[in-house]
């Protein structure tokens, strides 16, 4: 097992290994002196793990109780929310326990906001079970729910006490969910050029997942700590591709995942580079041949005119700009702000 420390407020660690969901009890004990234990999972987790990970805690002395949701984006509201915090009152759960977030990047966020607003605030143990949730949403405290008029527009910076990745889990993932979290781990070659073109050119990615999972959490954890809580812009590196990618999920009304969605955030931002005069095109082939080989290619269908309305709504907008990190090379990216018109005419 591998052990990578987040020095946030607080500090916690994130364990690394194969076959650690068996050992939830012994890793989630020190924090957690009551021995109560909220379970929040998805059906889809549930019917894989949730039985398991639920009987090991009853079995070694915990009170645990688990609470399930319907998968998916949909499920990511205010109701979910509300009905995760009645749960939990009326099964008796208080201020020192634990909220678990067991399953991928719905779960953790919506989890994690939870447990901020439960009593006002519980600790929360993050266990991905998906690749993307695994190196992106289970790490650096972002929580949120989606609102009508935007994904993620209702959260709160919650860190965790701990996150627990089970490289098992991840590697028996379908191929179809597997893949969707090549798209932020590609992003991460974009980031810092890390090894990982090379394990897809080689096809020796799962071969490699725990050395990759390892990478991407590293240069994560180090961005969230220079911009805990995204105030500097220094985190907005983490977004890159996001800006497309976000519009895209929107106009397909969340019908494309996030991780396929952001590799095809990742070809496009990458081709405005180049049109906008600061990035080779050799780049940008490479990421679009990386994305190519993860089979996240796919046909964008909407007009670049809707394209860049959608992007008016992006977060990190800013001085009525829409604000992209687009690369200049593999391992170098800088932040460009462009007018409605101007990402019109790139596009």
């Amino acid at each position: 097992m591998k052990s990578i420390s987040v020095n946030t407020k607080p500090k916690y660690d994130i364990l690394i290994g194969g076959g650690i969901i068996c050992d939830i009890p012994k890793l989630i004990a020190p924090f957690c002196n009551t021995k109560r234990v909220l379970i929040v999972t998805d059906d889809i987790v549930n019917s894989l793990y949730g039985e398991t990970v639920l009987n090991s805690l009853i079995s070694s002395g915990f009170y645990a109780k688990k609470f399930v949701f319907e998968n998916g984006e949909k499920s990511k509201n205010i109701n979910t929310l509300s009905d995760i915090l009645e749960f939990a009152l009326e099964n008796d759960f208080h201020r020192n326990d634990v909220f678990l977030g067991l399953g991928g990047g719905v779960v953790g966020d919506i989890t994690g906001l939870a447990a901020a607003l439960f009593m006002r605030g519980v600790n929360v143990i993050q266990v991905p079970t998906t690749l993307l949730s695994a190196v992106d949403s289970s790490v650096g405290g972002k929580t949120a729910i989606d609102l009508k008029r935007g994904k993620n527009s209702a959260g709160v910076f919650k860190q965790p006490c701990l996150v627990v990745i089970d490289t098992d889990i991840i590697a028996n993932l379908p191929d179809n969910i597997f893949g969707e979290g090549m798209g932020e781990v590609i992003k991460y070659n974009v980031i810092k050029n890390l090894p990982i073109f090379d394990y897809i050119n080689s096809n020796s990615v799962k071969e490699n997942l725990e050395n990759i999972i390892i990478d991407c959490l590293t240069l994560k954890k180090e961005i969230v700590e220079k911009d805990e809580f995204d105030t500097l812009g220094i985190r907005n590196l983490l977004n890159v591709g996001h800006t497309i990618a976000h519009a895209i999920e929107q106009l397909s009304n969340y019908t494309i995942p996030h991780g396929k969605a952001v590799a095809m955030g990742l070809v496009i931002e990458s081709k405005l580079a180049v049109k906008y005069g600061i990035c080779q095109n050799d780049t940008a082939l490479k990421i679009e041949d990386a994305v190519k080989r993860q089979g996240l290619y796919f046909d964008v269908d909407f007009d670049k005119k809707e394209l860049a309305t959608a992007c008016l709504k992006d977060k990190k907008n800013k001085d009525s700009k829409i604000l992209f990190l687009l690369p200049q090379n593999l391992g170098s990216c800088i932040e460009v702000k462009l007018t409605l018109e101007e990402l019109i005419n790139l596009l």
